[in-house]
């Protein structure tokens, strides 16, 4: 399975974490998760780090069966749409965003 993760780094405004997630669950989540052949979707809000960590406000990670499956989804007009919507609602963030993609697996626990 390949795995696209989008990293955040950055800060939110202060006092407006809530209100940002929010904005976050209601606008991008729904457009996350019709990504054509996307399988599941991950939203990972950073609660505590490292100290000396650097500074990730959110994580968001796209499972697809196959390189063929995510290039289709990514040549989509979804991801356009995504990216412009990503950004009005990252008004309160200040940062940058980068995405990789890993050969991800589940590792069950004992």
């Amino acid at each position: 399975m390949l795995t696209r993760v989008a990293i955040y780094e950055g800060a939110l405004q202060a006092g407006g974490e809530d209100a940002f997630f929010a904005d976050v669950a209601a606008r991008l989540e729904p457009i996350w998760r019709s990504f054509p052949n996307v399988l599941d979707v991950r939203v990972q809000r950073v609660l505590h780090a490292d100290p000396g960590a650097i500074p990730i406000v959110m994580v968001l990670e796209m499972d697809f069966a196959s390189q063929e499956a995510l290039d289709q989804s990514l040549s989509s007009d979804i991801k356009t749409r995504s990216h412009a919507l990503t950004l009005e609602v990252l008004k309160p963030f200040s940062g940058r965003f980068f995405h990789f993609v890993a050969d991800s697996r589940s590792v069950p626990a004992p």
